[in-house]
C-alpha cells in the first residue's frame, strides 16, 4: 500500500528529488537551503508560490517585454494599424530575435516564452503542473493556429491548475483553443439538428474518467448537448494584424460565451471573425439524462454557465471512476509507473477525501513517505522539455545575473525551438501534440530518433554552440564555466565530475563509466585552466546525454 502519512525530517537527496520532480531542480545551494526549513512547512510554500523565496517582481519586470499575449510586435517602436507598440530589447533575448516587424502568431515564439518562463519563474510549481495538465488537456497549435489563445490556455493552467478539479475541468471546457481544438465552436443542437459530440467524448474518455469507464454513448449525446452552444466573442480591439500582411488576421484575446441569441456586449466579433451584437441560438433547451440524472441545460443557477452542471456532474456522479484517473496521471508523472493496484486505490481515495481538491491532495501526496521511498528515486524518465529546461537552470545564469548582462544573458530559446534542436524531433512538440490524447510519458520518451536530438540539445547547452540568425551568431545558451558552476577552482578530474553531478543530478553512474571518462579527458597531470574548463564542458554533456542522465 501506498504510505500516505508525512515526513517529519528529510535529507539533502530527500530536497533534491523533490525539487527534480515538483519543479525543475535546485543547485546545491538552494537544496541546502530548503533542506533547513522543515519538510511540511518548506513544501506548503512551494506548492503555494509563498514567502521570500518566490517573489516574482524581477522575473514579472523581465516578462513585461516579453509576453506574446500583450504584445503583437517583437521590437515595434511605433504603433502599426490594430496592434500596439513594444520597446525595443537588446538581444539575444530568450526569443526575441527577430526583426521589429517580425509576426507574433508564431508557435516557436510560443514555445520560447513557455521555456523561459519555466527556466526562471521563482514559483517553478506553477510552471510544472502548466506543463502536467498540458499533457492532460492537450490542445494542439495546427488546429487552433493562435499562439495568444495557446498561451491564454497555459495560464489558465497556470492560475488554476491548483483548484478543485470540477472548477478547472470546467474552465478548460470554457477555453477559447480548447474550444476550437475539439470543435466545440461547431456545436449545434438547437431545435433538430444533430449535437457535434466531439468534446462530450474526450471530456470524458481523456480529461476525468478513462476509455469506457463510467459513461455510455448515451451519456456522451447527452452531454454534448448540454454543451452546445459554448463558443467565445472577441472584440475590435482583441483582433491584431499582420503588419506585413494586414489582411493576416488573429483574435489576441477572447471571452467564453453561450451562443445561445442573446447580446454579446461589449464584444463585437464572434468566433469565426463575423461582427454581431447577438449570438447565433446554437444551445439545446430543455432536460437531459446524463449518468441516470436530469439536468436542465438552460439553467443558471449558482452562477453557472447554462451546460455548465452537465461537465460538474462528471465529478459529482463518476467521483470513485474520476479520482482513479486522477489518481493514475499523478503518480505517473509525479512519482513511479510502478505503483500496484492497492498504491492507486490509496492515492485516489486521499483525492476523494480531499473533495477533489487538487492543492490538498499534491501537497499530501509531496509530504508522503510514498512520495520520498528510496524505489521511486530516478525511477521516471523525464520528459525532453522538463529535461532540458532543468539543466539550463543549472548551466545558466540565474536571472537577475543574465538581465544585468548586456547583452542579457539568456538563453536564445527562440532558436532553440526553431532549429535542428527543436522540442519536436526530441518528442514533445510543446503547444502542438499530435492528438488530444497528448505524449505518453517515461519509457515512451526514449527511442533511437528522440535521443539523437536529446544529444543536440544537450550539446547546444555545454559546448557554446551558436545558431546565425540576420547574418548575426547568437549563443544558443550563454553556459559559462563560471563560479556558479564551480564556486571554487577543482583540484582534481574528480572535484569536476562530482560537481557537475552535484548539478544535473543524473541517477547514479557506475563507477567504472565515470572513471573512464575522466582517463579519457584528463589522461595527464590536472590544471584547471581554459582548457580543462573546455573539457568540463564535455563532462557535462556526457553526463547529461548517459543513460542515467536521462532519469529524475
Amino acid at each position: 500500500m501506498a504510505d500516505l502519512t508525512a515526513i517529519s525530517t528529510w535529507t539533502l537527496a530527500d530536497v533534491q528529488h523533490f525539487g527534480r520532480r515538483a519543479g525543475f531542480g535546485l543547485n546545491p545551494a538552494e537544496a541546502a537551503t530548503l533542506q533547513a526549513q522543515v519538510p511540511s512547512v518548506a513544501i506548503d510554500a512551494w506548492v503555494d508560490g509563498t514567502g521570500a523565496a518566490y517573489d516574482a517582481t524581477a522575473f514579472t519586470a523581465a516578462l513585461a517585454t516579453a509576453d506574446v499575449v500583450a504584445e503583437p510586435l517583437v521590437s515595434a517602436n511605433t504603433t502599426v494599424a490594430g496592434s500596439v507598440a513594444v520597446p525595443a530589447v537588446a538581444a539575444p533575448h530568450p526569443f526575441l530575435v527577430q526583426g521589429a516587424d517580425a509576426w507574433r502568431n508564431n508557435l516557436n515564439t510560443a514555445q520560447a516564452l513557455l521555456a523561459w518562463r519555466m527556466q526562471h519563474n521563482p514559483h517553478a510549481f506553477e510552471e510544472r503542473m502548466a506543463l502536467f495538465w498540458h499533457n492532460l488537456f492537450a490542445t494542439g497549435w495546427h488546429k487552433v493556429n493562435n499562439a495568444a489563445l495557446m498561451l491564454k490556455q497555459f495560464q489558465l493552467l497556470r492560475s488554476q491548475g491548483l483548484a478543485r478539479f470540477d472548477d478547472l475541468l470546467v474552465a478548460i471546457s470554457k477555453d477559447p483553443a480548447m474550444l476550437i481544438w475539439l470543435d466545440s465552436v461547431l456545436n449545434n443542437a438547437s431545435g433538430a439538428n444533430v449535437p457535434n459530440e466531439n468534446y462530450a467524448r474526450e471530456v470524458m474518455e481523456l480529461y476525468s474518467l478513462g476509455a469506457d469507464n463510467g459513461y455510455n454513448q448515451a451519456d456522451i449525446t447527452q452531454l454534448a448537448k448540454a454543451l452546445s452552444g459554448w463558443s467565445f466573442t472577441y472584440g475590435e480591439a482583441d483582433y491584431i494584424r499582420n503588419p506585413a500582411n494586414p489582411n493576416q488576421k488573429f483574435p489576441a484575446d477572447a471571452r467564453f460565451k453561450v451562443y445561445d441569441g442573446t447580446a454579446i456586449a461589449p464584444d463585437t466579433r464572434l468566433w469565426w471573425s463575423g461582427t454581431a451584437t447577438v449570438s447565433s441560438n446554437m444551445h439545446a433547451t430543455g432536460t437531459i439524462s446524463l449518468f441516470g440524472q436530469n439536468l436542465d441545460v438552460t439553467t443558471t443557477a449558482n452562477g453557472w454557465a447554462k451546460g455548465e452542471n452537465a461537465v460538474r456532474s462528471i465529478i459529482s456522479a463518476r467521483g470513485s471512476s474520476c479520482a482513479q484517473f486522477l489518481a493514475r496521471r499523478l503518480l505517473t508523472h509525479f512519482v513511479t509507473t510502478g505503483f500496484s493496484a492497492q498504491d492507486l486505490a490509496d492515492v485516489a481515495a486521499m483525492i476523494q477525501a480531499a473533495n477533489f481538491d487538487l492543492r490538498a491532495a499534491l501537497k499530501a501526496l509531496f509530504k508522503s513517505q510514498y512520495f520520498f521511498s528510496a524505489a521511486n528515486r530516478h525511477a521516471l524518465i523525464e520528459g525532453p522539455v522538463s529535461w532540458i529546461v532543468r539543466a539550463a537552470r543549472m548551466l545558466c545564469p540565474s536571472l537577475a545575473s543574465a538581465a544585468a548582462q548586456t547583452p542579457r544573458g539568456y538563453p536564445a530559446w527562440r532558436l532553440v525551438t526553431n532549429s535542428a534542436t527543436t522540442f519536436d524531433e526530441a518528442g514533445m512538440k510543446l503547444l502542438d501534440p499530435s492528438g488530444p490524447n497528448g505524449w505518453k510519458e517515461h519509457t515512451a520518451w526514449l527511442n533511437s530518433n528522440t535521443m539523437r536530438y536529446r544529444a543536440k540539445l544537450a550539446a547546444a547547452l555545454t559546448l557554446s554552440e551558436t545558431r546565425t540568425y540576420n547574418s548575426v551568431a547568437y549563443p544558443l545558451f550563454p553556459a559559462a564555466v563560471t563560479v556558479d558552476w564551480f564556486p571554487t577552482a577543482p583540484t582534481s578530474p574528480q572535484a569536476v565530475y562530482d560537481r557537475l553531478v552535484a548539478l544535473l543530478q543524473p541517477a547514479p553512474i557506475p563507477a567504472a563509466v565515470s572513471s573512464a571518462w575522466l582517463a579519457a579527458l584528463w589522461p595527464a597531470t590536472f590544471t584547471w585552466d581554459t582548457a580543462a574548463q573546455t573539457k568540463a564542458r564535455e563532462l557535462a554533456f556526457l553526463i547529461l546525454c548517459s543513460p542515467s542522465g536521462q532519469l529524475y
